[in-house]
């Protein structure tokens, strides 16, 4: 699709986000991954004086996420594990440039939502959850975290590909576990919500 093409379903939505007071997402797979698209369709949501949010992981170009951010009301930021080692065994990527474009993000005074991806097993040790409140109770302009627990809503769509789940041993925490780490949390002046 052009930016035209992008651009004229938006307005279709206009009268919606009028109501709600919202605006349009950009998410994916990751959108910093075509930073060239993503920035001229911010550039043309803001031209239609619309709100503009990017959920990202951060794992892109820091000049680019700087850039992108000039643009943005909104960033949704995913922090999936702090210890370096765990997140490149988890994700596949590591983590310092991550950490370093969210530090860079809050000093360029960037409002931020952070998303905890709460996997039991992986990243829900009380080690973690201390490591990510100390670390975001640093960054000036973070202090909302939304912990998103684990679910199976993937499998299906792995099963009709024809794909092991690997994740298939992993149970969604209960509500004490969530409310705990939200508890650790919020021991660092963080307003932490369980799920969306």
């Amino acid at each position: 699709m052009s930016i035209e093409d992008v651009v004229a379903e938006i307005v279709k939505d206009t009268l919606f986000y009028d109501e709600s007071r919202g605006g349009v997402t950009f998410s994916g797979g990751e959108p910093l991954m075509q930073p060239s698209f993503l920035m001229e369709l911010l550039k043309a949501c803001g031209d239609l004086d619309l709100h503009r949010t990017v959920d990202t992981c951060g794992y892109a170009d820091t000049r680019t996420l700087l850039k992108v951010a000039t643009h943005v009301e909104l960033f949704l930021y995913d922090l999936k594990h702090m210890d370096p080692e765990k997140h490149y065994r988890y994700t596949g990527v590591p983590n310092e440039i991550i950490l370093t474009n969210l530090k860079c993000l809050s000093r360029q005074g960037a409002r931020i939502i952070i998303r905890l991806p709460l996997i039991p097993g992986i990243n829900n040790d009380g080690e973690n959850i201390e490591r990510t409140g100390a670390f975001l109770s640093s960054l000036a302009g973070v202090n909302q975290v939304n912990i998103l627990p684990y679910h199976r809503a993937a499998e299906a769509k792995y099963k009709n590909l024809g794909v092991k789940y690997k994740a298939a041993d992993i149970e969604r925490p209960d509500r004490d576990q969530l409310e705990s780490i939200a508890g650790q949390l919020e021991k660092y002046d963080l307003q932490v919500n369980i799920g969306g």
